[in-house]
């Protein structure tokens, strides 16, 4: 009796623990509310909300609209990561009207989700997607300050379970919102995964947080990265960036 008194004990304690990680979520890109007219779009799900990223024009219509007018957004890419994410490249069908602002709005019975929202950290409260188009076109690539390099390991212990993380520096340089094409490559089995990863520092995050993330590390321990950068318009950086090598992070006791 004892025995199955602890069983239970560490079963409610595992159940308490996965509850800090949702089981639902949109995301979007860019993150702020004015944006250039050629700007591209990101749309991001998470968990059960992939399912909705996977068929996005399909069965989930998604568009921008302002009062009358709608504008169809076209898949680009799809990209699906290693733990609970997977992303959608978005860009607008037609042109964008300068000065007007848009909402971002998904059609469908979307399960969970039942309106696009953000959170807005200074008023504490969800609002709807919406952008504002400046009067200009971003036709600059990013650019590159040096070359890209590993900078430290990272393995935390969490309660819904590890954050890990390879931390490289980032060198680009860009008016605009950044995104990191990112290539992981298993040495040992040759496997590839592919994820647009968001950078407004001077750090890039390789690999997954506690809940979710686009890189796992479980084919293997060394690896092979490479990076591509670009703006929120698309352009690229002219630079190239070498490939790097890396072995993945161990968890060790401090």
């Amino acid at each position: 009796m004892k025995g199955f008194l602890l069983l239970l004990i560490g079963l409610c304690s595992v159940i308490s623990s996965y509850a800090d990680c949702a089981v639902h979520g949109l995301d979007v890109f860019p993150k702020q509310k004015n944006i250039k007219q050629n700007s591209l779009f990101i749309l991001e799900g998470y968990a059960w909300s992939q399912e909705v990223i996977l068929k996005l024009n399909t069965i989930y219509p998604i568009y921008l609209e302002s009062g009358n007018e709608k504008i169809k957004l076209q898949v680009l890419e799809v990209c699906t990561g290693e733990f609970k994410l997977t992303q959608a490249i978005l860009k607008p069908e037609t042109d964008l009207k300068v000065g007007v602002e848009y909402t971002m709005r998904i059609d469908g019975d979307i399960p969970f989700d039942k309106e696009l929202t953000r959170y807005n950290r200074e008023r504490g409260e969800y609002e709807p997607v919406t952008y504002t188009v400046l009067a200009e076109k971003d036709l600059m690539a990013p650019v590159l300050e040096g070359q890209v390099k590993e900078v430290k390991k990272s393995f935390e212990m969490y309660g819904c379970g590890p954050s890990v993380n390879i931390i490289f520096s980032n060198p680009a340089k860009d008016d605009s919102e950044l995104l990191v094409k990112t290539t992981v490559k298993s040495l040992k089995t040759g496997k590839k995964g592919t994820y647009y990863l968001q950078s407004d520092s001077d750090e890039i995050n390789v690999g997954h947080g506690m809940c979710s993330g686009a890189f796992q590390f479980k084919e293997g321990n060394n690896y092979e990265v490479e990076f591509v950068f670009m703006d929120s318009a698309g352009n690229i950086a002219d630079t190239k960036v070498d490939k790097i090598k890396f072995t993945k992070p161990k968890y060790s006791l401090k």
